[in-house]
């Protein structure tokens, strides 16, 4: 099992291939997205979920960067929903595209380069592969040589809707706040979405 350097850095690649391809003029824009959705969200999920906690166990004065980090995905995540829950012909659509790859393509550069090499120089090899195996369980359902999820009613997370505690996901939830038109929602962590969904 490679390591989870590694394994993120292969998703990476993945993601921002489909967005090149959503960018060409005669591509199936929308069934493009909903793979990059299908890959990207529990690929954000598992990182937040125990990759970035690890990292500011490891190394505490690079916290502002994992805040960043965290908050990218949030804004990345909320544009991309917005083009799912659209059309290719809406108004401002291959330029909200243009955005999340640009936002993406930034995001990625600002992981690998100050996060992901604190993974490889502060754990050891076992670790990384332990964590590398939880990290391909939690965003393929245990299917490693798995590109894209099978078939357009793919949920991420081991397949299902629901999180591993049989809770909603952070999607799930963010959608929610959309719906009761909850400011601040895109910048707010999975707990934070259920106490505002639950407040609201």
């Amino acid at each position: 099992m490679p390591d989870i350097v590694e394994i993120i850095k292969e998703q990476h690649r993945q993601v921002e291939e489909l967005l090149v391809q959503a960018e060409e003029d005669d591509a199936d824009k929308a069934a493009l997205l909903r793979e990059v959705a299908q890959m990207l969200l529990p690929h954000s999920e598992a990182e937040e979920d125990f990759v970035y906690p690890t990292i500011r166990d490891k190394a505490a004065e690079n916290g502002e960067e994992v805040r960043d980090g965290v908050e990218e995905h949030h804004q990345i995540e909320e544009m991309l929903t917005d083009l799912l829950d659209g059309s290719p012909d809406d108004p401002g659509y291959d330029g909200t595209l243009a955005a999340i790859t640009g936002e993406l393509r930034h995001h990625v550069q600002q992981e690998e380069r100050d996060l992901l090499p604190i993974l490889a120089d502060r754990l050891s090899d076992d670790e990384r592969e332990e964590m590398g195996r939880r990290f391909v369980e939690q965003t393929t359902g245990s299917l490693p040589e798995e590109l894209h999820p099978a078939g357009a009613g793919g949920r991420g997370r081991n397949g299902g809707a629901q999180d591993e505690n049989g809770g909603e996901t952070r999607r799930e939830l963010y959608e929610k706040a959309k719906e009761q038109h909850i400011p601040g929602r895109s910048k707010m962590s999975k707990d934070e979405l259920a106490k505002a969904v639950a407040d609201g």
